[in-house]
This record gives structure tokens, C-alpha cells and sequence, in this order.
């Protein structure tokens, strides 16, 4: 009976136009790239390499160091209480600590964000099906991904001046809107190592943008309840499971952008939904048939650094 339903005629016509339509190509390539796992991926190297990396920086531009870092969160989200002191023992250090930065740390922490631009890179690669890159695009991911994080500080930032510029909230969301399209649009350029068109990462870059400043938005209200709930039931670990949290819910926002960009860009170039030649058995892709499946680098529009 279920077979019978699944070769309904109206049935098979919807699954062929659903397969083919922008939807459904979105709808595949999500569950190809594993979206969640990829995000879970994302989030835990986050939350690896940001946390340290941010009390480096804070040392490094201030004598309380990680402390600093603490009441900048504090005063972000507005925590008070239980949840302010969870959050500073989280940062702080222990009294009988001494000494600053120690080159074995600071090793660490590049490492740690190393691998995580090279992650944001590896997943707009597999989005636009294109290869990895040596050392000279690991280079690029560093610089993308750094990007990225620029983009959301900035945007952070102009948040935290919405009662001081006139018009509130409109006024903020349109400023962080003008930020954010050319950030995500210059990272995207980077994270795929300048391979890709600059038409046709714009689409991909106004859904990261837009997706980014809703996100900002639901976060400031969202992120305080979140950090104090969870710092009274667990205390300071539960500011943890908070902030990974909410870096779950930016790293789906990334990869999800990084998809549909893909997607939306395939059809501007015009390589549509061909089927994957490479994929029929017996049957080899030549670089004509890829570019027609748009896929790898034989559209003028993707192009192949021809050097490596």
C-alpha cells in the first residue's frame, strides 16, 4: 500500500519538481553536509578556541586580565547575582595564580582558532563542492574566519549603543544590516579562496547578514535568561553549557548560510540542478560535465587557481 501511494502520479510529479526546485536542492545539500553535525563541529572548536582567546586578548589590553573579560560579559547581558559571580569565577583566575602569558598558551590558543577558521572553511568548500587548498588557503580561512569574528564583535558593539543613537532599534538594525552585507560578503570571498564570482556570493552574504542581526537580536533578550537559569541550577559550569548554547545557534546559522549561499549561487550561474555525472555507474565526469553539474571549477565563474 505505501509503494502504491509513492507512485501516485501527482506524487512522483511533486518529488521531481520538488528535486529540482531551489527548495529542494537547499533540502538535499543540508542533509548531504550533515548541517547539525557540522554545527556541533563548529560550536565546540568555538567554545575551545574563542573563550582562551578572548582572555589573551584581554591581558593583553588590560591589567585584570581574563576579569576584564568577565565584567564586559557582565555588563553585556545585563547579569546580576548568582549569575554575575558564576560567570567571573568562570574567567577569573585563582588568587594564588602569578605570571601573564606564557608562549606555550599562546601557542595554544592559535592552534585552537586555527582549527577553527579551517573548519568555517571546510564547510563552505563542501557547500560549493569545491576541493581544499593547501597552506596558501588555510591562510585564506584564517582570514575569513577572522572576518567573520570582526563582524560579529561589530555588530555587538553597535547593539550596545542602541539608546544612544537616535531612532533606537531601527537605526541599530540598519547600521549592523550595512556592516554585516559586505563582511559575510568579503569572508565568503576568503573562506573559499577566492574561487568563487563576487555576484555569486551576494545572495549567500545578505542570508548570513540578515541571520546574523536577527540572531543578535533574539540573543540579547535570549543569552541573560539563559546564563542565569543555568547558573543557578548547575553554577559556574552551568555559564558554560550557556555560552556553547548559544554558539550552537550561531555556527547552524553559519553552515545553513553557507548552503543556501551555495545553492542560490548555483542557479545565478546557471548550472541549475544537472545531475552529478561522476555518479553514474561506469561512468567517469569529464571537466565539460562538471561544469554543466556545477560542479568543481570549470564554470568561469568558479575558477581553479591553476598554480597549484
Amino acid at each position: 500500500m505505501k509503494r502504491e501511494w509513492a507512485e501516485h502520479p501527482r506524487v512522483r510529479r511533486f518529488a521531481g519538481w520538488f528535486r529540482t526546485s531551489l527548495i529542494g536542492r537547499i533540502v538535499v545539500a543540508a542533509l548531504e553536509i550533515r548541517v547539525y553535525d557540522r554545527a556541533l563541529t563548529l560550536a565546540g572548536k568555538a567554545f575551545i578556541a574563542l573563550v582562551p582567546l578572548l582572555i589573551v586578548v584581554a591581558t593583553l589590553l588590560s591589567g585584570s586580565g581574563a576579569l576584564a573579560l568577565a565584567d564586559w560579559l557582565i555588563d553585556k547581558f545585563e547579569l546580576t547575582g548568582g549569575a554575575a559571580d558564576a560567570v567571573r569565577s568562570l574567567f577569573g583566575r585563582p588568587p594564588s595564580a602569578s605570571g601573564g602569558l606564557t608562549i606555550l598558551s599562546v601557542l595554544t590558543v592559535l592552534v585552537s582558532a586555527s582549527s577553527f577558521a579551517r573548519s568555517v572553511q571546510r564547510t563552505y568548500e563542501a557547500a560549493w563542492k569545491l576541493p581544499a587548498r593547501g597552506l596558501r588557503g588555510t591562510v585564506h580561512g584564517i582570514q575569513g574566519a577572522g572576518l567573520v569574528l570582526l563582524v560579529l564583535f561589530v555588530l555587538a558593539y553597535l547593539a550596545s549603543l542602541t539608546d544612544e543613537l537616535p531612532g533606537g532599534r531601527i537605526v541599530t538594525v540598519l547600521a549592523q544590516t550595512v556592516v554585516a552585507v559586505p563582511g559575510w560578503w568579503l569572508a565568503s570571498w576568503l573562506l573559499l579562496t577566492r574561487r568563487v564570482a563576487w555576484r555569486l556570493l551576494l545572495p549567500g552574504a545578505v542570508v548570513s547578514a540578515f541571520g546574523q542581526v536577527l540572531v543578535g537580536a533574539v540573543g540579547s533578550r535570549y543569552v541573560p535568561h539563559l546564563i542565569e537559569r543555568n547558573a543557578e541550577r548547575y553554577g559556574v559550569i552551568g555559564v558554560a553549557i550557556a555560552l556553547i548554547s548559544w554558539l550552537v545557534i550561531l555556527a547552524l546559522l553559519i553552515v545553513a548560510s553557507a548552503v543556501v549561499g551555495a545553492q542560490v549561487g548555483a542557479t545565478l550561474a546557471g548550472r541549475g540542478p544537472a545531475p552529478d555525472p561522476a555518479r553514474e555507474p561506469g561512468r567517469t565526469a569529464s571537466g565539460a560535465d562538471r561544469a554543466r553539474a556545477g560542479q568543481g571549477p570549470d564554470h568561469p565563474d568558479v575558477e581553479a587557481d591553476q598554480q597549484e
